[in-house]
């Protein structure tokens, strides 16, 4: 057998079996003929129709996973990011060449492919503000700026386009200006981190509207004004608004909720706080220090599922409730700096916590807190 050198089989051996059939087909009948060549047809186009299905199928199978995932206008919105914020090495897998962005560092996708998680955090070569490129990450549900040094500038008012966004971490940046009231519009957001920033201004009374908010941490700012009415409601896990310059009386809230951590520390609070001691609450972690609140402690019912108490510095009055002896969980207490007096009850819930947590209270108008010492010999 002859084989040429292109490959393509041996032409001799196909012209010989070509002449030996077409013999053989000269003395059928015109029927037969017709009927012969009809059904060769049929077998010929049976023949290709499975063939293409076959290339289809294996097109399929072997189509790469990335084909499904990470549509254009993500990789796209991904990039601006990245050109925005001075195309930092700590983005370098974020390439126009890497066709399947859900594989990048910083990034997540959901099941169908769509980008839904991007966490930027500690990077000293990131430089530049909150890129409004963001934006067009529609179904992002999660977006972490974490120690960035090099951030700056304002929130952009564009990310209520991010209709989907549930949490939301701006922290430990330069980060200035104002908290947009815009924010409020996203209404499917559950947590705001925006600590250790610049901000200034007040905290926008729409945050009290969110629906689904259950915690907020807008700690070591630069904010004023008053805390807004129906922020301390019953739908917070975690409110932390300590380091700032809010001013004024703590909204009264009288409901029974979940509420686990509040820490209003070291601003310029005054008032009555003693409602968020109310009976039922399964409150954990309270931090008033460092304000200028002024209520009686005597006859109060702490919860039973306090772990941090710290009350220190004010101007608090009255004397050491017994109720302090029945937690069994506390394990910070500071009632130090305010004005309680005696006597201290000899209870072991009292006493042992030693005696600096009592310490430095000037009694206005009864016996003296100062037998700490002798009852813990």
């Amino acid at each position: 057998m002859h084989t040429d050198d292109s490959g393509c089989g041996s032409t001799r051996s196909f012209y010989t079996t070509s002449r030996a059939r077409h013999s053989r087909t000269h003395h059928l009948s015109q029927p037969q003929l017709t009927s012969k060549l009809s059904s060769a047809r049929v077998t010929t186009m049976a023949s290709t129709t499975s063939s293409l299905v076959a290339v289809l199928v294996l097109v399929t199978v072997a189509a790469p996973a990335w084909a499904t995932r990470c549509p254009q206008s993500d990789k796209q919105a991904l990039l601006r990011v990245k050109q925005s914020l001075g195309n930092p090495a700590t983005l370098s897998t974020w390439s126009p060449a890497s066709a399947d962005c859900c594989a990048w560092d910083h990034v997540r996708c959901d099941e169908a492919g769509r980008v839904n998680n991007v966490f930027i955090d500690g990077a000293d070569d990131v430089h530049g503000q909150i890129p409004s490129a963001v934006a067009g990450l529609t179904a992002l549900m999660s977006l972490s700026l974490f120690r960035l040094p090099g951030l700056s500038g304002s929130i952009p008012a564009c990310l209520t386009a991010l209709s989907n966004l549930q949490f939301l971490t701006i922290s430990h940046t330069n980060v200035s200006g104002a908290i947009p009231d815009s924010l409020a519009r996203i209404h499917t957001l559950d947590s705001v981190d925006l600590s250790s920033n610049q901000l200034t201004g007040g905290i926008p009374n729409s945050f009290s509207d969110l629906p689904n908010l259950r915690s907020l941490d807008l700690r070591r700012n630069q904010l004023t004004g008053q805390i807004p009415a129906g922020l301390v409601q019953g739908q917070f896990r975690s409110l932390i608004l300590s380091y700032n310059q809010l001013t004024g009386p703590i909204p009264r809230d009288d409901a029974q909720d979940e509420i686990n951590t509040v820490d209003l520390s070291h601003n310029r609070l005054t008032g009555d706080a003693s409602f968020l001691f109310a009976a039922g609450r399964p409150i954990g972690k309270v931090d008033l220090s460092w304000n200028d609140l002024e209520f009686d402690l005597s006859k109060l019912q702490f919860p039973p599922e306090l772990s941090y108490l710290d009350l220190s510095h004010n101007r608090i009055r009255g004397t050491v409730p017994r109720s302090l002896a029945a937690l069994s969980t506390l394990q910070k207490l500071d009632l130090s700096y305010n004005h309680l007096c005696g006597p201290l009850p000899r209870l072991h819930g009292v006493i042992r916590h030693g005696c600096k947590p009592y310490e430095h209270n000037q009694c206005l108008g009864g016996a003296p807190l100062g037998e700490c010492h002798r009852l813990v010999r």
